[in-house]
């Protein structure tokens, strides 16, 4: 039988190497996102994706749930924070709003799938 991998190992792996392609190709996903409307700047997205990367790296080397949990509540931060910019900032609502909607569906998933906490033994 082949070993089973928790869905709290695969998921840093799959945003690790998703967000490196922000690190890494910049301005093709910004053209990608930002038709019709001038793309942030490719230093901008370069930050939050490494960001994204070193998160989970940290949730793969310490994959214990405050870690899971505390990368969670990043993700939900900066969700929030992009929706502040799709609705303040018309040029950047297409991006802002893909942005919000990918960290909204991340801090989802890392509530769901950080591990169980640990039972302390009694006594």
């Amino acid at each position: 039988m082949t070993p089973r991998i928790p869905a709290s190992g695969v998921l840093p792996v799959v945003r690790g190497v998703a967000n490196a392609v922000l690190v890494t190709r910049p301005g093709d996903v910004l053209r990608a996102v930002s038709t019709p409307a001038p793309p942030p700047a490719r230093r901008v997205v370069r930050a939050l994706g490494a960001r994204v990367v070193l998160q989970q790296v940290a949730v793969l080397a310490v994959p214990i749930r405050p870690v899971v949990l505390l990368g969670a509540a990043v993700d939900a931060l900066h969700a929030a924070s992009m929706v502040v910019t799709a609705l303040a900032s018309p040029r950047y609502r297409r991006a802002a709003a893909l942005s919000a909607a990918a960290a909204s569906a991340s801090a989802v998933l890392g509530l769901l799938t950080a591990p169980a906490a640990q039972q302390r033994p009694a006594g």
